[in-house]
């Protein structure tokens, strides 16, 4: 046996280098078997793989007894095993010969290292066997690769996030310098077509004036020679003589007074008509300056209203299909205002984006949870939770008009049932009332304005796709409604509601954009009187102060009458834009009316107001946003509106409302009449 160790030693390490030397472990059962009977020697044991090839495999075995030793230590066995491949179904069988073996020292007793190599295997067990080993084998470097791939592409994210917010802030600084330009050069053309206009109604009653007084020098002249010839011929009369002399010098007086106001007129005449060409003069120049920076602006204005509307595809949550109302206002993170679902459904379906629209409309017909016969006021964006219980009328009227806006637009009447639901519960709010009011809820006793002129253009759009005859009754009594407890005769204006004289800006707007100009007039509700109200008692200018701290002059409308609160001046977004919305819409009827002059007037104030909201374009502050451009809801943060609400928190909170009736204003769309 001394002169076979030699030779054994030598080999065993032959035998080890036919292996490939795959590091792969899994258990291994395996019986020792008599090499002459093939029969099993003492129980199954277990071990586990060490290494593996294809012609065998090198097994770590604890606990050998020491009846199996000697046969370890000479070769002798066989072993029977059985070995199990993690994830496959079956066991793996083998019949294999001791090549080498060695003893280990550790805490185990009798711990030993075997070398087999393979008698008896199936092919299709062998390659199985040896694939499992390499894919493990090479299962470090292919982590090593994905690390590396995964890190790239997180620094290939950052670069290109990192490129496009800095894009984005060159976009939105270039929109507010121009912006702030164009709103300069719109207002200066304002300023001198009133100032004219003024001059010229100078110059008319300048112009009356003087041929009265030419008149009348022309019948003083008369009256002259006439009291002359009375004064030679009744010279001897003393008594007339002196009456008539008193009235000759009463007359040549009085004719030279009005010959020297004869003279000034015409002097001042002249100076009006110079003062006239030379404002003539200044507006051309002012109109070809505009005309110039239009070239460059509107490529810069459409770019960033379409960065505008990316900010609010950004925010739309995959789950719930809902888009967050406000960013930038930890209070308000993950509210989802009804209202602003229906603003933002409605800016999808005049992008003609169909799907994100249906995400909106499918939380409301699927998930949305009711109460009191309708939807809440808001919602959770990501879990489309219940946040605000409380139940009004208008963002379900609202939500009921976006629906008929999608249903136009795509014809597609999958949404059609939705709204028709919101009009059959309106109805019914509609029938508790006398009047036929539309009350703000079940559980409210207030009567808006607002509410009723938003139901005034939903059951007109609903009795336009449906045709059915209730829309219809529906529509007409809240007209009349609106005619006897909405309309301040007095003042030539709406009021906030029934019994509520309180000046608020959206009535005047969304009476223009819901009755239309035509039907205020035929109501004698006169549309220009209502917008000058608005601009008289609404119209404010005040300071915006940007992210670098820059602070900008704006002119827009604030909520009310700004001198009723303590506050002082706000300009809104949403409640300007809808503004704008309305400017363009009487340019429009001006326009049909063959009132060319009125109607430029209204789309200059449109176009003036639209670059001054532009002005305060800001950069969106967080990852979701990816620096797209926003607009928050005011030029002030968390102040009070006047009307029982505040302005979120943030001077640089995004407003989905103020963002979205931005771009309605841009496109000219009105959302209380079908598109």
């Amino acid at each position: 046996m001394k002169d076979k160790k030699p030779r054994d030693k030598k080999n065993s390490e032959l035998e080890r280098r036919k292996y490939i030397r795959l590091d792969a472990i899994f258990p291994v059962e395996f019986q020792f078997l008599d090499v002459a009977t093939k029969k099993p020697i003492g129980e199954m044991k277990q071990g586990f793989t060490r290494d593996i090839g294809r012609g065998g495999i090198c097994l770590e075995a604890n606990n050998i007894g020491d009846a199996f030793k000697q046969a370890l230590k000479e070769q002798k066995a066989r072993l029977d095993l059985r070995m199990h491949i993690p994830l496959k179904a079956s066991e793996k069988k083998a019949v294999a010969e001791i090549s080498w073996c060695k003893e280990i020292k550790s805490d185990y007793p009798n711990k030993y290292l075997i070398g087999l190599s393979f008698l008896e295997i199936s092919a299709k067990d062998r390659d199985s066997i040896y694939s499992h080993a390499k894919k493990i084998s090479l299962l470090p470097k292919i982590v090593s690769i994905a690390v590396i791939l995964l890190f790239f592409g997180v620094l290939y994210f950052y670069s290109v996030d990192f490129a496009l917010k800095k894009e984005n802030k060159r976009l939105v600084t270039q929109l507010v310098e121009l912006s702030g330009k164009r709103s300069i050069l719109e207002k200066d053309i304002l300023v001198f077509d009133s100032e004219r206009n003024e001059l010229e109604s100078e110059l008319l009653e300048n112009q009356d004036k003087l041929v009265e007084y030419k008149q009348r020098v022309k019948e003083l002249k008369k009256s002259s020679l006439a009291l002359k010839q009375k004064y030679e011929l009744l010279e001897h009369f003393e008594q007339d003589k002196s009456e008539i002399e008193s009235e000759l010098k009463a007359a040549v007086s009085e004719k030279e007074d009005l010959t020297e106001k004869v003279a000034n007129l015409s002097k001042e005449a002249q100076d009006l008509k110079n003062r006239i060409s030379n404002l003539t003069s200044k507006r051309a120049t002012a109109e070809g300056d505009l005309k110039t920076l239009l070239t460059s602006f509107e490529d810069v204005e459409d770019k960033n209203i379409k960065n505008m509307y990316k900010w609010i595809e950004n925010h739309q949550n995959r789950l719930t299909g809902l888009v967050t109302s406000y960013e930038g206002d930890k209070k308000l993170e993950d509210w989802a205002f009804t209202y602003d679902q229906s603003l933002v459904a409605q800016v999808f379906t005049l992008m003609g984006d169909q799907e994100k629209a249906r995400a909106i409309f499918d939380f409301y017909k699927h998930k949305a949870k009711k109460a009191k016969g309708s939807f809440v006021n808001a919602y959770d964006s990501y879990t489309g939770l219940v946040l605000e219980y409380s139940v009004h009328a208008g963002p379900n009227i609202w939500l009921g008009i976006a629906a008929l806006q999608y249903t136009q637009k795509f014809k597609d009447k999958d949404y059609l049932p939705l709204a028709e639901d919101i009009a059959g519960w309106l109805i019914k709010l509609q029938n508790d009332d006398k009047e036929f009011g539309i009350k703000g809820g079940p559980d409210f006793t207030w009567f808006s304005t607002e509410h009723n002129l938003d139901a005034y253009a939903f059951f007109g759009m609903l009795y336009k796709i449906t045709e059915e005859e209730k829309y219809l009754q529906a529509q007409e009594r809240t007209l009349e409604w609106i005619k006897k407890n909405a309309f301040n005769k007095k003042q030539g204006r709406f009021n906030r509601g029934k019994g509520d004289a309180t000046i608020a800006t959206d009535t005047f707007a969304w009476a223009i954009a819901a009755l239309g100009p035509e039907l205020l007039k035929a109501s004698n509700m006169d549309p220009d009187q209502i917008m000058d109200f608005a601009e008289e008692n609404c119209l404010v200018t005040t300071y915006f102060i940007r992210e670098d701290g820059e602070q900008v002059e704006i002119t827009g409308f604030d909520f009310g009458k700004y001198e009723h609160t303590p506050r002082g001046g706000v300009v809104s977004t949403e409640w300007t834009a809808q503004m704008i919305v309305s400017f363009k819409i009487m340019a429009a009827y001006h326009n049909n009316r063959k009132g060319l002059q009125k109607a430029d007037y209204y789309k200059r104030k449109a176009d003036f107001h639209l670059s001054e909201l532009e002005k305060m374009v800001v950069i969106s502050p967080s990852r979701v946003g990816q620096g797209e451009g926003c607009l928050p809801y005011a030029t002030h943060d968390d102040v009070d509106t006047g009307h029982g609400w505040r302005v979120a928190s943030g001077t640089t909170t995004g407003s989905t409302a103020g963002t979205t009736y931005t771009i309605f204003a841009k496109y000219n769309y009105n959302p209380l009449m079908l598109q």
